[in-house]
């Protein structure tokens, strides 16, 4: 008797458990999933730029002494357009043995030493003043200058998800349509971040490249963002 009470209860749990899954189906065949993509051109109002200080010399602390005092001017020139420490960042430092090739062998002849700064640039005005001047003061490259949006720039974000959303509703309501269902209320929404970020320069050696003709000032062009988002949104089917 005791086995036939056991075997009963397990048969409801199985009973029990199909039921839920057959609810969790059907809950599922009522909902449509899809995703919405939105894109936009934008104007930045940001800039990242990359700068370089490079240096070789005959022992280590020469050219360490040599990059630290470039590096000083640097950043007083930075600190004195306004550029605050807080987006005055080391990216990278490497100090290394520098060798020439000598009848087919490598000897070292020295050192050299590398270091880059990152710097955030919040005025875009400033931007072709920032490389002049720092040139001026000891950067031996430009390594790369990217545009972008900043985080205050709500708004753009904003309505690029809103048109993201829109897209994924239209997707949505045309197959409920097609499939006889009206579309319903929206029940769910896996938002992607936007990305957006366009480099628009790049190379090395300006300080050779400007003194060809010093009184020429930088002018860089921001031009436009293309920026996408996109949003996985489920909605009910009535």
């Amino acid at each position: 008797m005791k086995k036939i009470k056991t075997l009963a209860a397990a048969a409801v749990v199985a009973v029990s458990l199909f039921s839920m899954q057959g609810d969790a189906m059907a809950a599922e065949a009522n909902t449509i999933s899809v995703r919405g993509i939105a894109k936009q051109e934008v104007a930045p109002d940001m800039a990242y730029l990359t700068l370089g200080i490079s240096v070789k010399g005959d022992t280590a602390e020469s050219v360490r002494t040599q990059v630290a005092e470039a590096s000083q001017k640097v950043r007083r020139a930075l600190l004195g357009m306004a550029i605050s420490e807080n987006n005055i960042q080391s990216s990278s430092y490497n100090l290394y043995p520098d060798y020439e090739n000598v009848n087919g062998k490598n000897k070292q002849k020295g050192y050299a030493l590398n270091t880059t700064l990152r710097i955030k640039v919040d005025d875009l005005k400033k931007l072709g003043d920032i490389i002049d001047k720092t040139v001026q003061e000891g950067v031996t490259n430009v390594n790369q200058v990217s545009f972008a949006l900043s985080e205050e720039s709500n708004v753009q974000r904003h309505q690029l998800l809103a048109a993201a959303v829109d897209n994924a509703r239209a997707k949505a309501a045309i197959v409920a349509n097609a499939g006889g269902r009206n579309l319903g209320e929206m029940l769910s929404a896996d938002i992607s971040d936007y990305n957006g970020e366009t480099m628009v320069a790049a190379g090395t050696n300006y300080k050779r490249s400007l003194a060809a003709d010093v009184a020429a000032p930088t002018q860089l062009m921001p031009g436009t963002l293309k920026i996408d988002a996109s949003v996985e949104v489920t909605f009910k089917l009535n």
